[in-house]
């Protein structure tokens, strides 16, 4: 399957689901499409009504109503909207086992944490993590000291280091911090991503414009110019001040799209670019060298097209873990999945009809005897695993079906840079080995599934964890 897409069949076994709360329930809903005639239009009525709700599934398929909406003037569904809801909950189903591609290489995260092979990521996670929740502090710059210092992975950081700390945030001007690392020899801008994950997501499907010479997300890179109007000049006194010093730009989800469009500015702006490197060029095709402006993102925000996702590819890293929706979502995305959960309305149907049958032992046109024994048997113990496996025979072509223009579509926007990109194990288990690949979303892992841990991966706390502990996250209740 097309866009860095796997089937679990294609890529090894998928990570168990049995014992997955998620899954239990989804399959219940599922169940309750498939045998109640009006359940569809009565779930929508609840998802409108209920404003805080508890269950995974209805949580995410509020998150999702709210995302559509948010394209339901150029993307509408073509299905009425309990019917799209039907198509989302079966998206779901069909998503358990479609995993992002993922290498079969498998490493240690705490070897990410070698400065001396130029990671250390788990200390920009640090900072990325730490300038969250100051804005009611009275002394900011001391709190943020505080919260750097604490476990795990504590980090001294003397007051006088932090030259600039804004920890409020206003439209298109996120809170950002100023600092020296003095250990890595950096000067660090640190942007604040959206404090609020559903305010992130709302935020991240925006509307691609035209940046530099190519397309942004437009909300991103008004952002990206008021920081760097902000910072500019500090930045080029620290610079004096501390010739040795590169700079690095840090953000986590909105914060962190922001901060792989300040490196792109950052080197366009010629009198910046000169600043930072001196004599010594900037690495390119006719040179060889280090980068001396760089950036990391955590989550980062889809935001810039793929000719400037791939120009900064050298310089910006995002790191994306696993089944975190945010570095996938943008306009063009959210589109194609309009018209994927739109074909499963209408696979769902016909699905629907067969298991009933089965359900009633009865023989649907074009089963053979032995394979209608095994389903029947199915359709009795678990109906929605079986509406899941007849989906999973008849939609490969469907799930793929809005993926032919992706290419030749220079607005669509992608995480910025390179990706490195961290895949759970395989069953969840206690194993500490997560897989990791390169490359940027622009060639994979960009489509968006549908996962019940989707939300819980884009939490900073949880990236922190992950790369300060080396530690797999538990999986979600």
């Amino acid at each position: 399957m097309g866009c860095g897409a796997s089937s679990a069949a294609a890529t090894g076994a998928a990570p168990s689901a049995k014992n997955d709360p998620f899954t239990k329930d989804l399959k219940e809903f599922v169940g309750k499409l498939l045998m109640e005639e009006n359940y569809a239009q009565n779930l929508l009525e609840e998802l409108k009504t209920k404003e805080n709700p508890t269950n995974q599934v209805e949580i995410l398929l509020k998150i999702i109503l709210s995302i559509i909406d948010s394209v339901s003037s150029t993307t509408p569904p073509r299905n009425e909207m309990p019917e799209f809801i039907a198509g989302v909950l079966v998206t779901f189903l069909y998503h358990l086992t479609v995993k992002h591609a993922a290498p079969a290489k498998a490493v240690d995260l705490k070897a990410l944490q070698d400065p001396a092979a130029g990671t250390a990521y788990h200390v920009d996670a640090k900072w990325a993590d730490s300038v969250y929740d100051k804005e009611a502090a009275a002394d900011p710059k001391a709190a943020l000291v505080e919260a750097l210092a604490k476990e795990p992975c504590s980090i001294k950081v003397a007051a006088a280091d932090i030259l600039h700390f804004r920890p409020t945030s206003a439209l298109a001007r996120p809170a950002v911090a100023v600092a020296l690392d003095r250990e890595r020899q950096l000067i660090l801008v640190v942007v604040r991503g959206t404090a609020n994950v559903k305010d992130a997501i709302t935020d991240a499907a925006g509307a691609s414009a035209p940046w530099m010479d190519g397309y942004a997300h437009e909300a991103i890179a008004m952002s990206a110019r008021n920081v760097f109007e902000e910072v500019r000049d500090q930045v080029l006194a620290l610079k004096r001040e501390n010739p040795a010093f590169g700079v690095r730009t840090v953000g986590h989800s909105l914060g962190g799209g922001t901060a792989g469009l300040l490196a792109l500015a950052m080197h366009r702006d010629a009198e910046f670019c000169s600043a930072v490197y001196g004599t010594v060029p900037v690495p390119g095709k006719k040179s060889k060298g280090t980068y001396r402006i760089t950036a990391v993102g955590f989550g980062s925000a889809a935001a810039l097209n793929k000719e400037l996702t791939e120009e900064v590819h050298p310089y910006v890293t995002t790191v994306v873990h696993d089944a975190d929706l945010v570095p996938r979502l943008c306009l063009a995305n959210i589109s194609d999945f309009v018209a994927l959960a739109d074909a499963m309305v209408d696979t769902f149907k016909a699905v629907a009809e067969d298991v009933k049958k089965l359900i009633n032992g009865e023989t649907p046109e074009g089963y053979d005897g032995m394979k209608v024994m095994k389903m029947i048997s199915k359709a009795a113990k678990d109906p929605a695993g079986l509406v899941k496996d007849l989906i999973d025979e008849k939609l490969d072509a469907a799930a793929d079906k809005a993926e032919d223009a992706r290419e030749g579509d220079e607005t669509r926007l992608y995480a910025p840079g390179r990706l490195l990109f961290l895949a759970k194990p395989e069953g969840g288990g206690a194993s500490k080995a997560y897989a990791i690949s390169k490359g940027s979303m622009a060639t994979g892992a960009s489509k968006i599934l549908l996962k019940g841990s989707m939300l819980k991966d884009h939490g900073m706390a949880n990236y922190a964890h992950v790369l300060l502990t080396g530690e797999v996250l538990p999986p979600p209740p």
